[in-house]
């Protein structure tokens, strides 16, 4: 078409927009009559670019200029394509512009090469988000698309014919599941991402304007190069204090760099009402506040559009939805708050997990409970709705807590504290589930529990955790007293089950003591400096304190020491002379507090365990409560080399004790240690493995040699132990047949029916004789069995991916039948060459990164060939990214066509683990069977369906 009939059409539409209404709006009236009067003011002819509406009023009507003109401030803001396109709200956009940008620069003839890189950018984009989309469909929709347009009489397609080839092909004319994926590719593709540029010397937009003022008004920085600002807000004061919390909060919203610093201030372990934020205003303030122009023309306006834009493409993902939902709620915007709350109640309670329904939670009752200071600002049914919602959510707690059961996640032991007390409308059933993990749970999660529900048995209880022997032990231990550190919420030191800790600490003798200081030490460092000092005032009032300061005359120390002698002198003879470590410096040994007032074996001891532990692992004292009394060593660098400090750990704590503290600082990023570690000597164990492993990318190629015999020596212990229990259950795999040649496995049945013929008498009972045994002989024969096992490798699952390599080694060893090892987190690698080797296997490995179980999934069916005769088995902790129906259709897609599925949340020992019931009940629903397993069971299971 000629330029000038698409002018035609463009002006007929906006005219016949017009007639078709009955009237012009008085506003538009004014602004039309003001645009005549300034277009008659110029004289001369004049190029005028207006919406096609409007063309009519510039034509018809006295021109008319207003008494008074009021001020305006205008922006020039930077637009992307993003907010053009009409689908983002603007009223004036097109669909499509990059599309369109393109279509504008080329001729007829560019058309079909167009419409070519379209479809294949769009592939491009499918495949990258895991969704398979390769030659054949790319084709296929280029035909489709030209047919399209012959069909519709056009000499080329356009927008349309694209799109709808693109869904007939690609998303199957689906709009949830591949049809959004497919959504998301054309989004790149079709709208773009292309941003505007302004020029040097525009205006400053008027969203940065507004900030400056409010800024200066509030007495807050405002200008670059002044000076840093440190304000005490209390936002609940009211006034400007509120005033300046809420500005905080929607410049966070918007991701502008205001507030460098803020330190809250805490009374008895929870954070006071106030705090002192620092803030800065510099270029690079100023410069994303020209960014966030396009959002809007003052703070509120802008944060509540960025909070929409961010919940639109949340996607359903909880992470991304419930910091909208905490975002929301920190500045007040109903709407969005109102929405994502929807969004959780409608869509996502079926898939939260535990700490994500446990931080909803929290934040809808900060909002319907006034805890938040910017809740003044919602209408009270929309508080009403978030305490509706928050009553419902208890209810995806309590599924949870089975989840977690299993964790070792420090921060699971903190949040089921939170969790006992959150909710009053379930607490007989979360008390019933806390009672549950205090029996099957994890040792971190049975410390946790007994934090939150003691019983008159528990202090005696906790304090047997202390003296424990043996490394095994003293792990489980370990994990115990750190999961009741961080349930207790930072009460833990006025806890009444500590006065079991302390008798117990005081009663031990000195070998002892000196055996439990390093497990002791680790748990007590995972607490804030400040509440350990905190502790050290209760074990004060208890045991008194030593006044370092305190002057006594010669003579007098002369007589205590004089008195001191012959008093051990006489506990020696009764045999109660051992208070080398006396109560008070135990307790400074373990807190790592006061290390000025230890003797010299005391010192040793503290300098060993200070390169290790002390680092404030949980954060440093923004506080600012601890006054100095708990030492922190570890923030400096190491006083000790690997070889000296390995000495002294060896000669104070003793051999045993050398893997354990080694490997918790390899965990901790010292990786010297472990190749001091004799290969020889070591004890295995898949703590050790997993924390050698995942030093592969921390280590040059040169020291991953020196380790490669170590893990080579702790896979093959491990998998001779893994084989041994495994054998009685892979015993009746393999395929064999009758014989009469002698072998380790009698065919009782056929015994019996070949040899009915030879019985006797004994004691009036008849007896068979075999005479002729029958045996079970090996075949050679290959079972048309396929076992997959699909292993989830992201972060949290590091001892199951260890136990699944070891465990489809041996499988794989039992040679009937064909064994495929893949693994997953947002991509898929198959390492079926290799899966004979397990540490071949593991050092391919690679742990860490997201989860999209779907993907995994997809790409095992596409090996499946003969589905009776196929074992799926799923190893994951079912914390799916993507979408829940597409996993749950594959899963059943699979079941109805017969393959056999299990679904292990966990393989290790203990068969314990921590999950997402919510995903994991979804895809048993599908067809498949969820459980946690150990090697052993999971290997029972896979011989009766075989068999």
């Amino acid at each position: 078409a000629r330029w000038q009939d698409v002018r035609r059409a463009a002006l007929a539409v906006g005219v016949g927009t017009r007639l078709a209404e009955p009237g012009v709006d008085p506003y538009h009236a004014r602004r039309e009559a003001h645009m005549r009067a300034r277009l008659a003011e110029l004289g001369e002819k004049t190029l005028v670019v207006v919406g096609s509406y409007h063309c009519l009023g510039l034509l018809d009507g006295e021109p008319e200029v207003p008494a008074t003109v009021s001020p305006v401030n205008m922006s020039l803001v930077r637009y992307s394509f993003a907010q053009l396109d009409s689908r983002s709200g603007y009223a004036s956009g097109i669909r499509d512009p990059y599309w369109q940008q393109r279509m504008l620069g080329i001729t007829s003839a560019g058309v079909t090469d167009l419409i070519n890189d379209v479809i294949v950018d769009v592939a491009r984009e499918c495949r990258t988000q895991g969704e398979p989309a390769g030659t054949g469909e790319i084709a296929e929709a280029i035909r489709c698309a030209h047919d399209l347009a012959r069909l519709r009489g056009l000499p080329n397609p356009g927008r349309r014919e694209v799109l709808e080839a693109l869904n007939t092909v690609f998303s199957y004319g689906s709009v949830t599941g591949r049809g959004r994926i497919v959504a998301q590719a054309l989004q790149k593709v079709m709208v773009g991402d292309v941003t505007g540029e302004l020029p040097p010397d525009a205006p400053v937009p008027v969203l940065e304007q507004q900030v400056r003022a409010k800024l200066a008004e509030l007495g807050l920085p405002s200008k670059e190069r002044t000076a840093t600002i440190t304000k005490q807000i209390d936002p609940f004061k009211g006034g400007k204090d509120f005033e300046r919390h809420l500005v905080l909060a929607q410049l966070a919203v918007l991701d502008v760099p205001y507030e460098r610093d803020r330190v809250t201030g805490m009374n008895r372990g929870f954070e006071s009402r106030s705090y002192s934020a620092t803030c800065t205003f510099d270029s690079s303030t100023a410069a994303t506040l020209g960014m966030r122009a396009a959002w809007g023309v003052n703070l509120a306006q802008a944060a509540k559009t960025m909070l929409a834009a961010d919940l639109a493409t949340a996607a359903g993902d909880p992470a991304s939805t419930i910091d909208v939902l905490r975002k929301a709620a920190s500045i007040g915007a109903d709407d969005a708050l109102c929405q994502a709350t929807q969004l959780v109640e409608n869509t996502l309670v079926a898939r939260l997990n535990f700490q994500d329904a446990i931080n909803a939670i929290d934040i809808l009752i900060g909002v319907a409970g006034g805890r938040e200071p910017a809740a003044k600002l919602l209408r009270d049914s929309t508080r009403d709705y978030c305490t509706k919602v928050s009553e419902i959510l208890g209810g995806v707690v309590v599924r949870e807590i089975a989840g977690i059961a299993g964790s070792d996640e420090l921060e699971h032991a903190r949040m089921l504290g939170f969790a006992a007390g959150l909710m009053e409308a379930h607490s007989v059933s979360i008390q019933a589930a806390i009672n549950k993990v205090k029996v099957d749970g994890s040792p971190l999660m049975q410390g946790a529990a007994c934090a939150i529900m003691p019983d008159e048995h528990s202090a005696a209880f906790v304090g047997s955790w202390i003296d424990t022997a043996g490394s095994q032990a003293r792990q489980t231990s370990y994990r115990r007293l750190v999961g009741f550190l961080a349930a207790s919420r930072g009460l833990w030191y006025d806890h009444p089950i500590m006065d079991g800790i302390i008798d117990r600490v005081s009663s031990l003798s000195d070998p002892m003591f000196v055996q439990a200081l390093p497990t002791l030490r680790g748990a007590f460092d995972t607490v804030a400096p400040a509440e350990r000092e905190q502790f050290l005032d209760r074990l004060s009032a208890q045991m008194g304190r030593i006044d370092a300061t305190l002057m006594i005359a010669p003579e007098q120390i002369e007589a205590n020491a004089r008195a001191d002698v012959a008093a051990r002198a006489r506990l020696a003879a009764l045999g109660l002379a051992d208070l080398r470590f006396t109560p008070a410096m135990r307790w400074r040994l373990i807190l790592g507090a006061e290390p000025e007032t230890l003797d010299s074996a005391g010192g040793r001891m503290a300098s060993a365990l200070d390169e290790l532990y002390g680092a404030d692992t949980v954060g440093k004292d923004h506080a600012g409560e601890s006054d100095g009394r708990v030492h922190a060593a570890g923030n400096g660098p190491s006083q000790l080399g690997v070889r000296q400090w390995q000495e002294e750990i060896t000669a104070l704590f003793g051999a045993d004790q050398l893997q354990e503290i080694f490997g918790k600082a390899a965990d901790m990023g010292r990786s010297d240690v472990i190749t001091s570690l004799d290969a020889e000597s070591v004890r295995p164990s898949v703590e050790l493995l997993t924390t050698v492993l995942n030093l592969k990318g921390a280590l040059p190629e040169s020291r991953l040699r020196q380790l490669r015999p170590l893990v080579s020596k702790i896979v093959s212990e491990l998998s001779k132990e893994l084989a041994s229990q495994l054998s009685p259950a892979l015993g009746g795999m393999a395929n064999t047949k009758p014989s009469r040649r002698k072998s380790p496995r009698l065919d009782l049945p056929a015994t019996v029916r070949n040899n009915l013929k030879h019985t006797v008498m004994v004691n009036s009972r008849p007896q068979i004789i075999p005479v002729t045994p029958i045996f079970r002989a090996p075949e050679r024969k290959v079972s048309p069995w396929h076992i997959i096992v699909l292993v989830d490798v992201s972060g949290s699952m590091e001892p199951s991916t260890v136990f699944a390599a070891m465990t489809a080694a041996i499988l794989a060893g039992v040679n009937t039948f064909k064994v495929s090892f893949i693994t997953f987190d947002t991509s898929v690698i198959d390492l079926t060459g290799h899966v004979e080797d397990p540490l071949e296997l593991l050092l391919e490995i690679k742990i860490g990164g997201g989860t999209d179980i779907t993907q995994g999934v997809r790409y095992a069916a596409s090996q499946v060939t003969n589905p009776t005769k196929t074992i799926l088995v799923l190893i994951s902790d079912f914390e799916e990214w993507g979408s829940v129906n597409n996993l749950t259709h594959e899963i059943a897609t699979l079941a109805d066509s017969g393959v056999k599925l299990i679904g292990c949340a966990a393989l290790d020992d203990d068969g314990k683990a921590a999950y997402n019931v919510g995903i994991a009940e979804s895809v048993a629903a599908a067809g498949m069977r969820v459980a946690c397993v150990s090697p052993l069971e999971l290997t029972r299971w896979v011989r009766e369906v075989i068999q």
